[in-house]
């Protein structure tokens, strides 16, 4: 911003200070447009990016090679186990 596209404008203590209008009604139009035309752009690809994520999770569970499976009890890893020690010691600390 330059400032050269403000002018102070008395009518308060401390003046008040409004930015010049640089830009024409038509340009404004025309900013308007692409702004439109941008947003329809980006409406479209979120369309799309949701319909893909739809066919690949329909994929995944058709193919439902991986399963998640929670709640089942399962004796923990050496390393589970070191963590979990860890944490006792240091909350004793």
């Amino acid at each position: 911003m330059n400032i050269n596209d403000f002018v102070i404008l008395p009518g308060s203590k401390t003046g008040t200070s409004v930015k010049l209008k640089a830009k024409t009604v038509r340009e404004l139009q025309l900013e308007k447009v692409q702004l439109e035309t941008e947003n329809e752009e980006m409406e479209k690809r979120l369309r799309q990016l949701k319909s893909n994520m739809s066919r690949e999770k329909e994929e995944r569970k058709a193919s439902s090679a991986y399963h998640w499976k929670s709640g089942q009890a399962r004796p923990m890893t050496i390393q589970a186990q070191v963590l979990s020690q860890r944490r006792e010691n240091s909350n004793k600390v």
